[in-house]
């Protein structure tokens, strides 16, 4: 098991984390001591438990709005993609309806060439 220590405001913090996973540990830490500092810019130093709560209920906020956003996006591209597929499957119809008629026509001159061959070979 992996350990990590990461500085948050001025204070350090010792986490433990999976192997491999300490530098993302490491970058993340640093994001959250970033947006920690930018806080306390901010509103200024209201202590460490208050801002480290500020912090996550701000990026919950923006997470939270991302994912509606993100919700929405899909739902515009599933809609595209239904309209698409109808169309598609319109489209698909109208071939196999015009093959199908091309079939049968081809199937009727057969047929009526046929006729004219036996007539031809019946009256000879």
């Amino acid at each position: 098991m992996g350990k990590v220590s990461i500085n948050i405001n001025g204070r350090k913090y010792a986490l433990g984390c999976e192997d491999g996973e300490e530098e993302r540990l490491m970058r993340l830490g640093q994001k959250l001591d970033d947006y920690v500092n930018n806080l306390a810019n901010q509103v200024g130093q209201i202590g460490d438990l208050r801002l480290l709560v500020m912090a996550g209920i701000t990026m919950l906020d923006e997470l939270e709005e991302m994912n509606t956003s993100v919700d929405k996006e899909v739902d515009k591209r599933i809609g595209t993609l239904r309209k698409e597929s109808a169309s598609a499957v319109r489209a698909a119809s109208r071939s196999e309806t015009k093959a199908t008629d091309s079939l049968i026509d081809a199937a009727l001159r057969i047929e009526k060439l046929a006729q004219r061959l036996a007539d031809t070979e019946g009256g000879e």
